[in-house]
């Protein structure tokens, strides 16, 4: 029989022998991909897209800056569902397309928020927009 520790046993005259290390080896991964199977697939990437503004009052933020984002978010194609929290000098929007979102989504987002006219009392801090998992 083979050295170390391990099962060995003759079939039709066939020696098979498997370490422990295998069998574990194999139980690991069979493990590991019933382990993805239960998770299902993991979620659509989205857009995100972060203001910080000059305006401090969440409720000044929600009307100079909140509200005409969604509006021209909402008209971009496959878009099925914006998310949005605003906070004191901060807005978060989350983007979710039809599909799961693209890098041409993304570019999408960041052209149309390029065009986008503010409030003339907003002064935008800064700006960034992302391909990232849904946090919202």
């Amino acid at each position: 029989m083979h050295g170390g520790r391990g099962i060995g046993v003759t079939v039709n005259n066939l020696e098979v022998f498997v370490t422990f290390r295998r069998i574990f080896a194999l139980a690991g991964a069979m493990l590991s991909v019933g382990a993805i199977a239960l998770a299902g697939p993991s979620p659509l990437s989205i857009v995100a897209v972060r203001y910080v503004v000059s305006e401090q009052l969440p409720e000044r933020v929600e009307i100079t800056v909140t509200d005409p984002l969604e509006r021209a978010l909402f008209a971009l194609p496959r878009v099925c569902k914006i998310n949005s929290t605003t906070g004191y000098g901060s807005v978060n929007v989350e983007i979710r397309f039809e599909g799961g979102a693209t890098e041409q989504d993304l570019a999408t987002v960041g052209r149309r928020i390029d065009e986008l006219v503010l409030a003339s009392e907003v002064v935008v801090k800064s700006r960034s927009v992302t391909l990232t998992s849904p946090r919202l």
